[in-house]
């Protein structure tokens, strides 16, 4: 409607009083808003206020234009959010991730992806098996490593580290082992796989067998042996950043070249338009990868 920045200048005017009054709101000229109210009565062959030094009156024809008017901007208003409403990402999101990034850093992130998308309701499997997403309807995917799957769309978000570390009660006791051959005398907790207890070597950057005290198939119980100051961990860092934060861990200034770091990627259906509630889901956790995983803030820039 052509007119329809007379008529808001008019309702405008009316509701604040004076021209210079509804001006100073809008941020524009007391001429502006004089003008196009001047248009409107020539448009309509109607005057519709007096103009006086104490402010501007209606007219009783300007009084009853006025009511209609601001009853239909209500409306409009109205139409309005329940259209933006109707937009909002709404629905089932269902989510796989592996247990360890699930647990530590996308759980604590689902409180405020709630508070920012109410409507979106979520199904989270954690799993250490890598999953069919689409034999088993799943409509993301938080992989950690190189994804092989030609049939999903990948969203990187970063690499994170493997951080070797242990509590400070462990390095006041034994000490930091910064050579190769002061490693050889540490306690080293494995990650137990089937029956064998790996554990990694700095120097080769392979896992290696051997023979621990504590061995455990869950970076959890590593890391809470590691803790309890039973010894060395090697654990993904974005599943200790707290606890290395806050100095419960240490990070080992350990001898041998520094890890490439594991990719860490949302995946999903390749090929089909993403509804707005997993859109708006992949778009959510990207931004919190951005800001919270050590190495994903170089993709970010």
């Amino acid at each position: 409607m052509e007119s329809w920045p007379d008529l808001l200048a008019f309702v405008h005017s009316v509701r604040a009083g004076s021209f210079s009054a509804a001006a100073r709101e809008a941020g524009k000229t007391p001429s502006a808003f004089s003008k196009r109210v001047a248009r409107l009565e020539e448009q309509l062959k109607l005057r519709l206020v007096v103009r006086g030094a104490g402010g501007l009156r209606t007219t009783p024809e300007g009084q009853e234009f006025y009511l209609r008017l601001q009853r239909a901007m209500d409306d409009v208003e109205e139409a309005c959010a329940q259209a933006a409403q109707a937009r909002a990402p709404r629905g089932l999101v269902r989510v796989s991730t592996q247990s360890d990034v699930g647990r530590d850093w996308l759980i604590p992130r689902i409180a405020s992806f709630t508070r920012m998308y109410p409507q979106v309701e979520l199904e989270l499997s954690l799993s250490d098996k890598v999953v069919d997403l689409l034999s088993e309807r799943f409509d993301v995917a938080l992989r950690v490593g190189e994804i092989e799957d030609g049939r999903l769309t990948r969203r990187p978000l970063g690499r994170f580290r493997n951080c070797i570390c242990a509590a400070p009660s462990y390095i006041r006791e034994r000490g930091i082992p910064r050579t190769t051959r002061e490693q050889a005398g540490h306690v080293w907790l494995a990650y137990l796989r089937g029956n064998r207890q790996e554990a990694w070597d700095p120097t080769t950057q392979q896992r290696v067998v051997i023979r621990a005290p504590y061995a455990a198939d869950s970076n959890a119980a590593l890391r809470q042996l590691a803790l309890d100051g039973l010894g060395i961990a090697r654990l993904p860092e974005l599943t200790v950043l707290e606890e290395l934060r806050r100095g419960a861990l240490i990070r080992l200034p350990l001898e041998g070249p520094e890890e490439e770091g594991t990719p860490i990627s949302l995946v999903f259906p390749q090929g089909k338009q993403l509804a707005s509630r997993v859109r708006a889901f992949v778009d959510f956790f990207a931004d919190e990868a951005r800001r919270s995983l050590p190495q994903a803030r170089a993709l970010g820039r």
